[in-house]
């Protein structure tokens, strides 16, 4: 008697669900909508502008803190010396330089009298950290993606 390919799969079963592909929205979001206003504020009234910017690299921040930690946590699930785990790490060094850097530029952003705009120099490193900021979210949607492998195989 053979076996089918169904009787011979692996049993998929449920996943469990993830918090921080849910969670990182929030920084993400704020971190994106910041360097809009930045250049919003160059070419019209600032005070707002470079306000809200400076809050929302704040709020980003601090829910960066929170989704790094439901990172963490999803991914010790994760067995060490495969692919996926070394997307990980790689994703999780990512993640840790940007928090640093938009740490840097919020300190930096504190310097800017709310009536003025953002230095171009202050200015260019958020650029900077936006563009750091895709290369990080690709990188997880990539370890994400060998997750699912790891999980369906």
């Amino acid at each position: 008697m053979t076996e089918t390919a169904e009787e011979t799969a692996p049993v998929r079963t449920r996943s469990r669900v993830r918090l921080h592909p849910v969670l990182v929205a929030v920084p993400i979001g704020c971190w994106f909508a910041s360097t809009v206003l930045d250049l919003a504020a160059r070419s019209h009234d600032p005070r707002e502008f470079t306000t809200a910017a400076t809050w929302l690299v704040g709020i980003g921040l601090l829910g960066a803190a929170v989704a790094g930690f439901a990172g963490f946590v999803d991914g010790l699930p994760i067995r060490p010396g495969t692919a996926a785990y070394r997307s990980l790490l790689v994703h999780l060094s990512l993640a840790m330089a940007l928090i640093l850097a938009y740490l840097v530029e919020y300190v930096l952003r504190l310097g800017t009298p709310p009536d003025r705009t953002v230095p171009v120099g202050v200015l260019v490193f958020a650029l900077a950290n936006a563009a750091a900021l895709v290369a990080t979210v690709v990188w997880g949607a990539l370890v994400a993606h060998r997750l699912g492998d790891a999980e369906a195989s």
